[in-house]
């Protein structure tokens, strides 16, 4: 190296270090360290700490509560109903004419054919005199027709008659024979609407209604322009006409007995029993119509009392009770979350049975050994990893 050089690095040192021992860019450096210390490098620190949580809250599973199902305790229905009669008729006349009799009034017992009222219906009686009159009448041209017609067979025999009068003969017997049918047929007729004169109880039971008395006049027909007569009720046996819901219609038997209870009889239960049912869902209320019948000999229950009818549902199968918040309801249908024992969620259809408020009847879909998440979230579907914590009772 030259001595030119040399002087020249040396001169580049000694600047150099005057620089370094120089008070400005002393204070430059503690100024940036101080910064780096205070500032920059605690936020890189937090951040990198931040990333971290979230990397780990990403990774964790999400806890969620479970339960296992309860059994469902078998109990009672009640229903509201009216009782009506087993059996009810309104009885209107078949024959025109004025009341001349009526042996019944309300409230009076009667037994099948029993005579309630008499009818007086003359024009029926006269016509009935008269096409009897006329079937005598026919009759005995029958007898000449045939007597005719007899005696030209015989001669007809010999040859005696015309053909042609053999045959006018055999058509006038013919002809008397079918008009002695035809008044046959109507005297018939006339003698069973004059039947109609006697009305009669068409069944065992009750007058509950009368509408006419002696002397009024009389018009048959049940339409709405005439006036019914009597109404008889059946009330030996009572019916109640009840809308069983949906979850129970499977529960339900014929024969199965049920209890009847009403205000007016505080302290009194009355047996009866399922005698029919519709055996399909009405879709506007999704119940089923069913019929229990009640025995009455003593004729305490009226027709027409509100009743409480209770019934004893007939499992099919074992119920499950889990809380009311487990139960998913979305366009799938209704279902409930279950964890797996690989802690995986499955969405399974379910069929829910009795709403008991804070818990609700599982019908079917369950075993009652799965564990139910208590409240499942949207963001639960089939095949998320869950962390299960059993709930508290």
């Amino acid at each position: 190296m030259s001595g030119a050089a040399m002087h020249s690095s040396g001169l580049a040192g000694r600047i150099a270090a005057r620089l370094r021992t120089h008070p400005v860019w002393v204070a430059l450096g503690i100024a940036l360290a101080i910064l780096l210390g205070v500032g920059v490098v605690p936020r890189i620190r937090a951040h990198l700490e931040l990333q971290h949580a979230a990397d780990a809250i990403a990774s964790a599973r999400p806890v969620v509560g479970v339960t296992r199902p309860q059994s469902a305790p078998a109990s009672g229905l009640a229903l509201p109903g009216t009782t009506v009669p087993y059996r009810q008729a309104t009885i209107y006349a078949r024959v025109d004419g004025y009341l001349d009799r009526r042996l019944v009034d309300i409230g009076d017992r009667v037994k099948a054919g029993e005579l309630l009222a008499v009818i007086s219906a003359p024009t029926v009686d006269q016509q009935l005199a008269q096409t009897r009159a006329d079937l005598v009448r026919l009759k005995a041209e029958r007898e000449f027709a045939r007597s005719s017609l007899e005696r030209y067979q015989a001669a007809d025999r010999d040859g005696a008659v015309a053909k042609e009068d053999l045959d006018q003969r055999r058509n006038a017997f013919n002809t008397a024979e079918a008009a002695v049918v035809a008044g046959a047929a109507l005297v018939q007729q006339l003698t069973e609407q004059q039947g109609f004169e006697r009305v009669t109880a068409p069944f065992d039971g009750i007058v509950t209604q009368r509408s006419v008395d002696v002397g009024a006049l009389i018009t048959s027909g049940s339409s709405t322009s005439t006036t019914s007569l009597f109404a008889v009720a059946q009330n030996d046996v009572l019916r109640v006409y009840v809308n069983v819901p949906q979850p129970f219609v499977n529960d339900m038997a014929v024969g199965q007995p049920a209890q009847i209870r009403t205000r007016s009889l505080p302290g009194r239960d009355f047996t009866a029993t399922i005698a029919r049912s519709a055996d399909s869902l009405d879709p506007n209320t999704r119940t089923m119509l069913t019929e229990v019948d009640i025995p009455n000999p003593d004729g305490l229950l009226k027709p027409g009392m509100y009743v409480q009818v209770s019934l004893t549902a007939e499992r099919v199968g074992p119920r499950w009770r889990v809380p009311a918040g487990a139960v998913v309801f979305d366009a799938k249908g209704t279902q409930l979350a279950i964890v797996g024992a690989d802690h995986k969620v499955q969405l399974r259809p379910v069929v829910l049975g009795r709403d008991f408020g804070s818990e609700i009847e599982i019908a079917s879909g369950i075993t009652g050994d799965e564990t139910v998440v208590t409240t499942p979230s949207a963001a639960l579907t089939d095949g998320t990893l869950v962390e299960p914590v059993e709930a508290k009772q």
